[in-house]
C-alpha cells in the first residue's frame, strides 16, 4: 500500500468519545491492552514519560511527540497550517486544510501589532475584509471562507479558497518567452472579464489586476484575488470615481500617472486589464522604465508597440482597453462583446492548453504525518 494513502482506522468507543486507533497507510496499529480506558486516563498513560503531548484541532485531539518541536501540528481552529505561499510587510499566506472536512485553503495572517502602527492599517484590513464578505460567490473570485478574528489576539486569520494551480504569472514565468498560446489567452481573459463584470455590479473595483493576482485551477479556471487595495464605490452616487493611487506602477493607468486625484475606478480596472492582455500576447508589459519617475513619463505619453504577431483584432482591442482618456476608455461590457473574444476555439480546446500542474500541498503531507510518523498516534473525536 502507498503510504500516502489514507486508510480506516479502526474505531472504539467509551465514554461517549471515540478513540481512534491506526496509522496512515502503514497499516500498523496502536493496542492498548485491555479494555479502552475514559480518554482522560488514556491520555495520561501516553503521556507519564512526559515525552507526548496534545494538541485539539477542530474536534480532534491529536497525540505528538514533544521531543520533536517539529512534530507539533500548528493549527487554528479547525485549520491544521502548512507552508507558507507568500510574504508581506504586515502579513503572510499559508496552506491550510481544514481537519472536519479535508477542503485546502489559503489562510492569511495578519500580525495586529504590526497594522496598528500603520495610518489607516486596521481599518484598511477591515475594509478588504467588508469587501470579500459583500461577494457573492463566483467562479472567477476567490472565495472568502470565514474571518477568525479576537480582538485580544495577536493575529487576525482570514480563510480564503485556494486555487489548486498557480498563479497566471507563474504558468508565464515558465515559459521561455512568457507568451500563452492564443485561445488560452483568450479562454482565461474572459474568465478574468466575467469576474470583472462581477466585482463591478457588486460596486466594488479591484485596482490591482496583473497576472500576479489571478489565480488558475488545474481545470484551467482563472480566479481573481488579493483585494487589499480594492475599494467600494458609493452606491448612491452614479459617479464611480475613486480618489486613492493605489495599485502596482506598471499597470497603473495615466489619469494616476498624471497625478489626478479623481478618476474613474472600473476604468482604472480596464487599463490593468488591457496591459495584463498585451503582457500575455506579447510576453512583456507595454510600458518598461527602471524607475518610477521614467516609467510614469512612458506612462503619460502612451506609445507603446504591438508586434506584427498579434493579429489586428487583439491589436484593437489592446487600443480601446489603453484609451489614454478614461472617459472614452472601453467598459468591460463592451471588451466582452469584442470580435476578438467572440471567436472562440471548438470542442477539446482545453487539451491543447499549456497544462496547470497541481500545486504540492504541503498541509496534506503534514496531515498524513499526524497519521504515522509518530508510533503512537490516535485522534480524540468529541
Amino acid at each position: 500500500m502507498n503510504s500516502a494513502t489514507p486508510v480506516r482506522p479502526e474505531r472504539k468507543k467509551r465514554g461517549g468519545s471515540k478513540v481512534f486507533f491506526g496509522e496512515f497507510g502503514s497499516g500498523l496499529k496502536y493496542e492498548y491492552e485491555g479494555d479502552i480506558p475514559p480518554v482522560a486516563q488514556f491520555e495520561k498513560d501516553l503521556s507519564d514519560d512526559g515525552s507526548d503531548g496534545f494538541e485539539d484541532i477542530g474536534q480532534f485531539r491529536v497525540h505528538y511527540n514533544k521531543a520533536d518541536e517539529k512534530s507539533k501540528p500548528k493549527a487554528i481552529h479547525n485549520y491544521l497550517l502548512g507552508a507558507k505561499l507568500g510574504e508581506g510587510a504586515n502579513a503572510k499566506v499559508k496552506e491550510g486544510i481544514d481537519v472536519n472536512t479535508l477542503r485546502v485553503v489559503a489562510v492569511k495572517i495578519i500580525e495586529r501589532k504590526h497594522i496598528m502602527k500603520l495610518p489607516d492599517g486596521l481599518n484598511s484590513i477591515k475594509r478588504e475584509i467588508g469587501i470579500m464578505k459583500s461577494m457573492k460567490k463566483h467562479p472567477n473570485v476567490i472565495e472568502l471562507i470565514e474571518v477568525i478574528d479576537y480582538p485580544k489576539e495577536p493575529r487576525i486569520y482570514v480563510v480564503m479558497e485556494l486555487a489548486n494551480g498557480c498563479s497566471l504569472q507563474d504558468l508565464m514565468d515558465l515559459l521561455p518567452d512568457k507568451r500563452i498560446p492564443v485561445e488560452q489567452v483568450k479562454f482565461y481573459f474572459r474568465q478574468l472579464l466575467l469576474g470583472l463584470r462581477h466585482l463591478h455590479g457588486k460596486n466594488i473595483v479591484h485596482r490591482d489586476i496583473k497576472p500576479e493576482n489571478l489565480m488558475l485551477t488545474t481545470e484551467h479556471e482563472l480566479k481573481i484575488s488579493d483585494f487589499g487595495v480594492a475599494e467600494f464605490l458609493d452606491k448612491y452616487n452614479e459617479s464611480d470615481h475613486v480618489t486613492k493611487t493605489s495599485g502596482s506602477p506598471a499597470f497603473l493607468p495615466p489619469e494616476i500617472a498624471n497625478g489626478e486625484y479623481n478618476f474613474s475606478g472600473m476604468a482604472v480596472d480596464v487599463w490593468a486589464a488591457g496591459v495584463t492582455l498585451y503582457f500575455l500576447l506579447v510576453g512583456k508589459i507595454p510600458f518598461e522604465a527602471e524607475g518610477m519617475l521614467e516609467l510614469f513619463k512612458k506612462i503619460r505619453e502612451g506609445v507603446y508597440t504591438v508586434p506584427d504577431f498579434v493579429d489586428e483584432e487583439a491589436k484593437d482591442l489592446i487600443r480601446q482597453m489603453l484609451n489614454m482618456n478614461a472617459s472614452e476608455r472601453i467598459s468591460v461590457r463592451e471588451v466582452l462583446k469584442h470580435p476578438w473574444l467572440q471567436e472562440q476555439s471548438q470542442h477539446n480546446v482545453l487539451e491543447k492548453f499549456i497544462p496547470i500542474e497541481t500545486r504540492d500541498i504541503q498541509v496534506i503531507k503534514s496531515l498524513a504525518s499526524l497519521y504515522g510518523k509518530a508510533s503512537r498516534t490516535f485522534f480524540v473525536c468529541r
